[in-house]
């Protein structure tokens, strides 16, 4: 079981809204490369930092993500948040998800409901 804290996922900056997690060795699925589940992880924390950094109250309604490459232990993983469509009840976002070089790793759709 991964656990993270607060401390693990780092917000980098807010144009582009960026977040970052450097994984390790109790992140690898058993190729020995980092879990599908963590590199999502990282994809919907970032939205939903995203949606409280816009003063909004929501939740992930529908959510799909595409892998392209692994990420590696030790290899920090950035996401960046894109905004596609924000209405007053449901928003669209993008997160792309790249290793230090900026190679795409993942890349992830969000539908948000919003609350507020």
């Amino acid at each position: 079981m991964v656990e993270f804290k607060d401390k693990d996922i780092i917000q980098e900056s807010t144009e582009p809204f960026r977040v970052s997690y450097q994984p390790n060795d109790s992140n690898v699925n058993i190729n020995g490369s980092i879990h599908g589940g963590v590199m999502f992880y990282l994809c919907d924390d970032a939205i939903g930092r995203y949606v409280t950094a816009m003063g909004r109250v929501g939740a992930a309604a529908d959510a799909s993500i595409h892998y392209y490459r692994p990420g590696k232990p030790g290899e920090k993983m950035i996401a960046t948040v894109l905004e596609r469509k924000i209405g007053r009840r449901l928003g669209v976002l993008l997160v792309e998800l790249r290793n230090e070089a900026g190679v795409l790793l993942a890349d992830s759709v969000f539908t948000v409901a919003f609350n507020d």
